[in-house]
Formats: C-alpha cells, structure tokens, sequence
C-alpha cells in the first residue's frame, strides 16, 4: 500500500491516564484552553467559504509582551499541500480509495480533481458546463483541475484524521446508477492464501447403550488469483463394532467468477440452485448467475416506479406507512429503478409533490414469490454432469438449463429444460405481481425410463402464491399446491427406482400425488402480539391415506418490573397417512432476564404435553461472562413422568478458536462431550490462527498493533504478528473494517483506523493499517528565561515534522519521537521566539499502556545542544 508523502498532525492527542488527570486539573480554570484545543482536535476541513478564525492576541501574550503566532490554526482550511491516500465518498457512498493531490492556490488548500477521480465521481459530460466539459478534456491520467472549476455545483469536505474525502455532486451531474453500485473494477480479488477451518466434537454416553462418537469436519481451500480451490470432508470414529471409522467427501470444487457475464463458473461438485426444478448435487460443470454481484437496491424483486413530474418535483415512496425512498426528479417522465426488495412486499403510495406544493399520489402493487423479477433482469444456470446421491447406484449423466426473464412490473417469464438418458423434462411458467398478491404458475411435461408397467409420462402443475394485507396486517408468506398426474416422475425419484431394480427387496418408491403447503402470520392490534399458522398436506399415487399437520402458536413480548420478558403457546398436530395414527403436542413457556443488567442471566422454562410421550418440564438458565461475551453457559435440567436429567454447558472463545464441552445425568445414563472449532489462514505473512473462517474473508495486517480489536466483531484481536482474520464479509459489497485501538501499547498508532473493501466471492483481501511505532511521552518544559512556554506553540522534530503542541502549563505531549534527540518549539518567526528542548526519555517498555513523563528544559536557539539528561521521568 502507498504511503502519503505528507501527513501532518492535526490532532491535539490527549492521554488519559494519571498524568493526564494532574493535566485536567490544571486546566479547569482555563475556558480558552478548552477552546483552542476543541479547534485544534478538529481534523475536518470543508471547503464552503466560511471566515477565518481570529484570536485575540492580548489573551495570548508572552510575560514578555510579544505575541504567540498561531496563524496556522486561524485558517479553516489547515491542509498542508501534497499527495494523500483517501477513501473517496460520494454522497456518502464509499467509491474506492485513490492518491489524490492537494494544491495550494491563493492562500487556500484544495484537492485537484483527476480522470479517475471524476470517475469516481460519476460525472456525466453531458450534464457538465462547457467550461467544466473542456477543463476536464484537457486533463491527462498524470494532470488535474480543481473542483470548481469543473463542477461549481460540487463541494467536498476532509477529514484529515480519517483521511477520507467526501465528494457532494449534485444527481443532475452524475449518470444514473442504482443506489450501491460498486463498479467491477474496484473488487478486489485477494491474496494467493489457503485456509482451513475445523470442527471437533467427542461425544460420550454410559449406561445400557455406551459408546463413544468422534466427528472431525474439515473445511480448506486454496486461492491463487481469481481461482479457488475448495475440499469438505468429514470423519467419524466409532468403535468397532459400532460402525469403527467412516470419512466421506462433502465436496471438492473449483471455483472460478465471470464479472462480465455476473455469474459464477463452478468445476466439481456444486449444487442447482432449486429455483425452477427441485436442487440437487451434481459433479461436473455448473455456471450460473450470481446475484451478488448486483447492488443490494437490485437484488430481489421490486417494481419500478414510473410517473410523470410537471417540476422539480420530491417524489416519496412508502410501504405501510414507512417511508422506502425519497428523491427529486426533472420535469417530465420519471423512472426509479432501485428499491430495496422489502421481502414478500405491500402495496406502495407514491407521492409526487411539485414545486409549487401541490402533490398528487398514486399506488403501485407491490408482492413476491421466489420467481419473480425486476423488469429487464435475467436468471440462468447450466449444469452438465453425473448426479450425486448416495442412494442412486447408477451412473446418471445429465444436464439442465434454466432461465428467469423480467418482462414488465407485473410478469416474469420462466422456463427449464432437463436432459439424462433416463429422464427428460420441461418447465414453463410465468409469475405475476397483481393487487390481490403475487402468483407464479408452472407446468411440468416429464418422462421416465424405470422398470414400471403402464405410462411412465405425466404433468406436474404448481400454483405458489403470496401476499401482505396491510388493513389486517395478514402476512400470507408461501402458499403452494402442487399436483402430479399418475405417469409424472420427479427426477430423484425415477433414478431411485432404477437404482432400487436390481435388488430384489429394494423399497417401493413413493411418488407425490398432491402437496399443499401454507404458512400466516398474523400481527394483533396493539401489544397484543403475533399469531401463527402453519400446515402442510401430502398424498402419495402409491400409497393410501393423507399425512397432514400443522402448527398454530402465539407469541409476545410483556414488560413487569422494570424487565422485558417474552412468552409463547403452540400446538402442533399430526396425522399419520398409513396408520391413521394422531400426533398432539401443546408447549407452553416463557423467557425472563434475571436482573436489569444486559450480563444478567436469563432464565427459560418450558413445559410440554405430548400425546405420545407423556408431560415434562424444562428449566434452563443462560448467561454470558468476560469481555466481548467470550464465556457463556447454561444449567438447567428436564423433570418427565419417566425420568429426570440434569444437564450444563460451557463455552468459550478466545481469538484463535472456540473450546466446548457438556455434561448431563439422570438415573440410568450420563453423558459427557467436549468440542473444539477454528480456523486457519496461510499467507505470505505466516499462519494465522483464528476462530472461525468463511468463505469471503478479510485478511487484517496491523503491525506491532498486537491486542487491537477488530470492531463489530466479538473475540477478533490482531495477534503478535500484526494480523486478524475477518470473517462474514459480504462479497461483491461495500465491507467496512474498522480497528480500535484500546488494548494495543500506547506507542504506537494508526495512521487511520477505518478501510473500505469490496472482495470477490471466495477471496481473502488484504486489509492495511499502518501504525506508526515512535515513542509517546509527556514532556514538561519552561522557556529559558524560566516562563510557562506558550499555550498553542508547535512543537516539532529534528526532521521538521510536527510531533506535539504546547499544552497547558508547559505540558507537551508528543507522539513519534525517538528515545532521544532535540525538539524545537516555535511560537514565533525569531529565533527569540524559539527554543530547544534536549531530550532522553526511559528505557521503552513494550507492553506499556501509560505514558511516560519527563521534564526536560527549553534552551535557547542559539546555545549548543547539551543533549544531558531530563532531570526526571516517570511512568
């Protein structure tokens, strides 16, 4: 990573240890003092014309009666010029990270606006002035303009501290581009790495059914540019004459992303994404859109919003009452493209108010199933390969294809085809989004080659619908039916009978006849809570009888004596379709914190009645302890007609991997098991450990910043090599990783705390954060005439580089200064007004988290560097 040519110290950095409070008590009585620091603290440089800030010189004279000179900090624009590195942000979204230039030009400091930047930037030429057209033209990759001069409409601000730089431009000047977009150029494709995460679990029981299980599950992968290698496996050991050792390979593929075509190239094993025909595994060639790749305001289904605007007119969108986007349109017709899909949807208000303050609305259907699309967008996947099921003995070789089409707000059209040598099918269908919900109907022409009299030809027809009721607050979330003629054959199941023909007690396979589905969720008035129902319903052409179930339940959340506490109810019901047998269970339980404190522990309890099994009763009690919740448990125990078990777990989590175990007992049997679960990284840095690994990571590299934490992540601290291993990135996305400092010594320091990423699926990006290690004391000085030095005068090394400012009572704290050498403090252009302070700070202690303190005088310009000794310093 490039490192800024210039990066100046605009910050008064004030300690916070017990120096520090002798320091706060000397500056009470001081509201200047607070004033002038609170100035000099602020990092952030705008660039509106806002006036210069004035001092009044008489409150701080010298004894001696000369002015101090502190024109630096009376300007509101306090860049030094030069090169920096920034996270650019245009209208607040994160555009990447660019060397940008900034010039001085009478009398003010502004960045110079580049090629790339303007890109960044989004710029239409078109909507640019012609002055700002042909300044821009005439820029070169290595030239540049200011701000103004291309868009006057445009302004920016600086945060010095962050080095980051905020670009407002107006929409009128920029290309239409749905809200999130992350051009492809700028994710970034990783490190050549390789990681293996790992989960152990021994699982032991006495009693009249001992064993003793062992799991081992393995997860690695290798990535060497845009390619990745990816092997799960698992290992289980049993004793011998219980199953003895048994490993099985999950998967082995490689994994490649096509940007240009938004899709994904999988070589291996992979999975069918379910979306047309039933999922399932295959090994061999898949490729398929990966959305992604797409801004999250285009992931999903979500109409567009079209209308007409007689002004420059405030156009609001609102779904149950909640505002979902607001935005300013030209007159004419308008089009809004990039809502974030809101789920399973509710019809939207659109208002259109003018610039006179008229408005007028209108509404737009808004719901969802699974098959749906924006308008324009596509779907599709290919697969080619040999079917992967353990049950399925022979050898399958097919192939499949699959397409989605948005074709307008209301339809989506979409299709598939499959082909095996003993299986053929064909789907057609469309799905539409209407006032009264959402519909997706399809049909399904199949034919099968199994040992089987009579027609082995047939229809499936499926009706998925879906809808939200906001006068109700009904929320109709998946409703099928599906229905299958007497010769169809799903895929899986004609395989499973071909396989099942060679074996003369193979078991009969069951082919669905009809299978209904529903789930509602019902929100009651008031604080009255939630409702809900599910049930599903099936019936096989081979078998007689219909196996139904369902579940209701209710939900809510109650506030006494000052906790919240939730409760809930369910009754669940099953019939058995062969046996006619009835299944009832009815639970009841609620959830309470035992004290006001978030650490406090809660305690559930849980009471059951099932039809089969009888009554019981569970009792368990959870908490969390130590820092970031490292360490949590549980206690509790189960009391039934038949027996009585009591049972705990811990679990802890340190920041290279995460230790288990459990134990129970009742009258006839114990239990006991321990567990283990981490992660790995290889890298051209080292290994490091971590506690768990994903398959989108960030590799943190922050040197001698060992015991930083990584924020928004629990247990994630940067080890004695200066790494961390950062899990759960979203890929193709805008990711912030962002390190506190607190915990790491207090001698070294980041340049910036916050970096922006946007990896590729499957990658580990490399996240820097450079620290600078110079040493951080207090020094206490007086001028060589025996005076308080003066409020505000800068303090600076042997190299010209600003390393502290005077405090209060002659107190300076510096940052990045070596063990020893000479510091200079000006207050003025004279040599009169400058003076030298030689200093020798105390042997340096690396897990120090004080600041050491010296008092050192200040000598004359003029004298000759004594370099003697400080006359004290303290920790």
């Amino acid at each position: 990573m490039e490192v800024p040519r210039k990066v100046p110290w605009t910050r008064l950095s004030i300690p916070d240890d017990d120096a520090m409070a002798s320091m706060d008590k000397r500056c009470r009585r001081s509201p200047l003092w607070w004033a002038v620091a609170s100035l000099l603290q602020a990092a952030t440089v705008q660039a509106q014309d806002k006036p210069d800030v004035r001092f009044l010189d008489d409150l701080l004279r010298r004894s001696s009666g000369n002015p101090i000179d502190i024109t630096p900090f009376s300007r509101a624009n306090a860049i030094v010029p030069g090169d920096y590195i920034v996270d650019v942000f245009v209208n607040g979204e994160w555009s990447g990270r660019e060397a940008v230039r900034f010039d001085a030009t009478d009398g003010d400091v502004a960045p110079c606006i580049t090629r790339p930047l303007a890109t960044r930037m989004k710029l239409d030429l078109e909507a640019l002035s012609p002055q700002g057209r042909t300044v821009l033209a005439g820029t070169t990759p290595d030239s540049c303009a200011s701000l103004a001069a291309i868009a006057t409409e445009a302004t920016w601000t600086f945060n010095m501290g962050d080095l980051r730089l905020d670009l407002s431009v107006p929409q009128a000047l920029q290309q239409h581009q749905p809200r999130g977009y992350v051009p492809p150029e700028f994710w970034d494709a990783g490190i050549p790495s390789a990681t293996v995460g790992y989960t152990f679990n021994s699982y032991h029981t006495t009693g009249a059914n001992a064993s003793t299980t062992s799991f081992l599950g393995i997860d690695a992968g290798v990535n060497v540019g845009s390619w990745h290698l990816r092997q799960r496996s698992s290992m289980t050991w049993m004793p011998a004459g219980q199953g003895g050792f048994d490993y099985q390979n999950i998967a082995t593929y490689l994994q490649h992303d096509i940007p240009s075509w938004r899709s994904q190239l999988t070589l291996g094993d992979a999975f069918t994404d379910g979306a047309i025909f039933d999922s399932y595994s295959i090994r061999g060639l898949n490729v398929a859109t990966d959305d992604r790749m797409l801004p999250d305001s285009s992931r999903g289904y979500a109409p567009v919003v079209r209308g007409v605007a007689r002004s420059n007119a405030r156009v609001s969108i609102s779904q149950n009452g909640i505002r979902l986007r607001e935005t300013t349109v030209a007159p004419g017709p308008f089009e809004i493209d990039d809502l974030y899909a809101t789920g399973y949807g509710g019809e939207l208000l659109v208002t259109v108010t003018e610039a006179d303050g008229s408005s007028h609305t209108f509404t737009v259907p808004y719901a969802s199933v699974v098959q749906l699309l924006r308008p324009g967008s596509a779907r599709y996947s290919f697969t080619a390969g040999d079917y992967r099921d353990t049950r399925v003995t022979q050898s399958e070789k097919l192939m499949q294809a699959t397409l989605q089409y948005g074709l307008s707000n209301l339809v989506t059209g979409y299709g598939g085809l499959v082909y095996a040598n003993s299986y053929q099918a064909a789907l057609l269908g469309a799905a539409l989004n209407t006032s009264m919900g959402a519909f997706a109907l399809d049909i399904t022409q199949a034919h099968a080659d199994v040992p089987r009299p009579g027609s082995n030809s047939g229809q499936s027809y499926r009706v998925s619908y879906s809808n939200v009721v906001p006068s109700t607050r009904t929320n109709l979330t998946v409703a099928a039916y599906r229905y299958a003629s007497s010769g169809f054959w799903q895929m899986r199941d004609a395989f499973l009978a071909r396989s099942y023909a060679d074996s003369e007690n193979g078991p009969t396979v069951l082919r669905r006849r009809t299978q209904f589905q529903v789930t509602v969720n019902q929100q009651l008035p008031g604080p009255w809570g939630n409702l809900y129902l599910t049930g599903s319903s099936l019936d096989y052409w081979d078998r007689d009888g219909t196996a139904n179930q369902f579940q209701i339940g209710y939900n809510n959340v109650a506030r006494m004596l000052g906790v919240s506490f939730t409760y809930n109810f369910s009754v669940s019901r099953t019939i058995d379709g062969t046996t006619g047998r009835l299944g009832t269970q009815i639970f009841a339980g609620f959830t309470v914190p035992l004290g006001r404190s978030p650490r406090m522990p809660t305690l559930s309890f849980g009471y059951t009645s099932d039809r089969a099994s009888g009554d019981s009763q569970q009792l368990l009690i959870t908490g969390t302890a130590l820092e970031d919740s490292a360490l949590s448990y549980g206690i509790g125990g189960t009391r039934s007609s038949a027996t009585s078990t009591g049972s705990g777990n811990i679990q802890y989590r340190s920041p290279y991997t995460t230790l288990s175990g459990s134990a129970s007992a009742s009258e006839h049997t114990s239990q006991f098991s321990v567990g283990l679960q981490g992660a790995l990284v290889a890298h051209s840095g080292g290994v490091t450990l971590a506690n768990y690994v994903a398959d989108t990571v960030a590799l943190v590299e922050a040197k001698s910043a060992r015991g930083a934490r990584v924020l928004n992540m629990p247990g994630v601290r940067v080890d004695r090599f200066g790494y961390a291993v950062v899990p759960y990135l979203v890929p193709y996305g805008l990711n912030a990783i962002e390190i506190d400092p607190r915990g790491m010594p207090a001698d070294i320091e980041f340049r910036a705390t916050s970096r922006q990423v946007v990896p590729r699926a499957n990658a580990v990006v490399r996240v820097q954060f450079e620290t600078l290690s110079g040493r951080t004391a207090i020094l206490v000085s007086r001028a060589p005439d025996g005076s308080a030095l003066p409020f505000g005068a800068a303090v600076v090394n042997e190299a010209g580089h600003d390393v502290g400012i005077v405090g209060q009572a002659g107190r300076i704290f510096v940052r990045g200064v070596e063990d020893s050498g000479t510091l200079t403090v000006r207050w003025g252009s004279p040599s009169t007004d400058q003076c030298r302070i030689p200093y020798q700070l105390p042997p340096h202690d690396a897990v120090l988290k004080r600041h050491v303190v010296v008092e050192a005088p200040c000598e004359p310009i003029d004298a000759t560097v004594s370099g003697r000794a400080p006359r004290r310093a303290t920790p």
